[in-house]
C-alpha cells in the first residue's frame, strides 16, 4: 500500500508540473505574439492615408468660378493665367482662395498651405492624416506624383 500512496503523490506532482509548463508555454506564446504584432506595426503609422490628386485653389476646386473643378475655363480666357499653376497661384493669392487637394471624388482642405504653394497646379501624392470633422488633411509628406 505505501507504493500506491507514493505513486499518487508522484502523479500529482507530475500533473502540477504539466500545468506549470502549460502556463509557461501559453505565456510565451502570448508574449511572442504581442512582440510580433508590435514589430509589424511599428513601420506603419495608424490613420495615415496616401491620396493622389492636384493642388488647386479653392475657387476652381469647389466650382466657384469653374464648372468642371478645373482651370480650363479660366486659362482659355487667359484671365487668371495661362496654365494650372499660374491660375492656382493667382486665385489663392489675389482672390482670397486657399490651396486644396482635388481628387476625382473629393476636395480636401490642407493644413500646410506653404507646402501646398510649392506644388500649386501639380499632380501630387500626399501622405496625411484626415480630420473627418473638418475634411482637412494634416500633411505629413507631399511629393510630385510621377
Amino acid at each position: 500500500m505505501p507504493d500506491s500512496g507514493l505513486q499518487r503523490t508522484k502523479e500529482k506532482e507530475l500533473l502540477v508540473k504539466e500545468k506549470i509548463d502549460f502556463k509557461k508555454v501559453w505565456f510565451l506564446f502570448i508574449f511572442t505574439s504581442v512582440l510580433a504584432i508590435c514589430a509589424l506595426a511599428k513601420d506603419k503609422e495608424p490613420g495615415v492615408l496616401v491620396i493622389q490628386g492636384e493642388i488647386m485653389d479653392s475657387q476652381c476646386g469647389l466650382n466657384v468660378h469653374s464648372t468642371s473643378r478645373s482651370h480650363d475655363s479660366m486659362t482659355e480666357k487667359g484671365t487668371f493665367g495661362h496654365d494650372a499653376r499660374s491660375c492656382t497661384l493667382h486665385c489663392a493669392k489675389e482672390m482670397a482662395g486657399v490651396f486644396v487637394l482635388v481628387t476625382k471624388k473629393d476636395v480636401y482642405r490642407l493644413d500646410d498651405q506653404d507646402q501646398a504653394e510649392v506644388f500649386a497646379g501639380h499632380k501630387v501624392k500626399v501622405s496625411a492624416m484626415l480630420d473627418l470633422k473638418t475634411h482637412t488633411l494634416h500633411v505629413l509628406k507631399m511629393e510630385d506624383d510621377q
